[in-house]
């Protein structure tokens, strides 16, 4: 019987690198979407071509309701055994004067999407007596933060205490949780952000572009094959001893 995994936001830029890897890693897939159903469903089309299952789920991870219906989807399947929370949202802005509902907006998908995911996988595992794996993306700003995206680090901290807690509850389930902590990607995301700070600083996008990739002793940027790796790994037998981890894959940039 082949394994299924559910990653929320698996239609683009790092989830579609999830999706992939674990889709190489011999997991069929539900890919949850929020927007960008024709994304999701070109990421589907490639994980297909690796000879596994693959469909789409739209809905706000915000919303509890859409756990429920990834949860049925990975059901049709065949099973769950591993489930992603990837779906993330940022607004770049100084702490003073980043507004209230852009952080509300950060707190109800980034951490919150990630507690209805993380408790309905978990409630599900439990009920069938099936072991499995939770993985939350969280950032390398879940473990240090910086200046502009104070919002954002707030929510990804969050995540990693939420990770904790629950990879103590659920060990005893055979369930291990652990967060993934990603450093800067070029992803749609990211771009968002480095053009708030062209405006903050008044510096170009190049300009900005350089000051970021100085800051990565790797040399280079993030990709999505990078984090992907990773979460394959975390989902996988090699992984089965380690839980309750928030691991950086940033090329050094934040030290953890």
């Amino acid at each position: 019987m082949s394994s299924v995994a559910v990653v929320t936001g698996g239609g683009r830029g790092l989830g579609r690198g999830i999706a992939v890897a674990l889709a190489g890693a011999g997991f069929d897939l539900v890919l949850g979407y929020a927007r960008g159903e024709e994304a999701a469903r070109a990421t589907a089309s490639e994980a297909s071509g690796t000879g596994r299952r693959a469909i789409v789920v739209g809905g706000d991870v915000a919303d509890p309701g859409t756990s429920k219906e990834l949860v049925d989807a990975a059901v049709s399947l065949g099973g769950l055994d591993a489930w992603v929370n990837n779906a993330g949202v940022s607004v770049l802005a100084p702490v003073i004067d980043t507004d209230p509902a852009d952080l509300e907006r950060m707190v109800d998908v980034n951490l919150l999407g990630t507690f209805h995911g993380l408790q309905a996988a978990a409630r599900h595992l439990r009920s069938v007596g099936r072991p499995g794996r939770i993985v939350n993306l969280a950032s390398d700003l879940g473990v240090q933060a910086c200046r502009n995206l104070g919002g954002y680090a707030a929510t990804k901290f969050a995540v990693v205490g939420l990770t904790q807690a629950a990879a103590l509850e659920l060990a005893a389930d055979g369930i291990t949780v652990n967060a993934v902590c990603p450093g800067t990607a070029e992803t749609e995301m990211v771009l968002a952000e480095r053009a708030s700070e062209v405006l903050l600083s008044g510096a170009t996008s190049e300009d900005v572009r350089r000051s970021y990739l100085a800051a990565i002793p790797a040399g280079r940027f993030c990709t999505p094959a990078d984090v992907g790796a990773l979460v394959a790994w975390l989902c996988g037998p090699g992984a089965a001893y380690m839980t309750g981890q928030a691991i950086c894959v940033n090329g050094g940039s934040v030290l953890h």
